[in-house]
């Protein structure tokens, strides 16, 4: 048996719990009701914060796309890097 203790959390386990705070946050946003055009909205703007600036563009561009209708909304959106 082995004898190692360990303190604090792993990686792993920070990983899990932001994703976890992520759930919540959805599921806040969520019980607002808002419209499919308001969540792109939201990611849109959510987008603009970002640090990166090619990820920013990058999912800045995927808003708009499905903004302006130039996707099936009824199909999943996917976009190639």
């Amino acid at each position: 048996m082995s004898n190692i203790k360990s303190y604090g959390t792993t990686d792993e386990e920070a990983d899990i719990a932001n994703r976890a705070k992520c759930r919540e946050i959805v599921a806040e946003i969520l019980n607002f009701g808002v419209t499919q055009n308001q969540i792109v909205q939201i990611v849109y703007l959510l987008s603009l914060e970002l640090e990166n600036r090619e990820d920013m563009l990058f999912l800045t561009g995927a808003c708009k796309t499905v903004v302006d209708g130039e996707i099936n909304k009824s199909s999943a959106l996917i976009v190639t890097k």
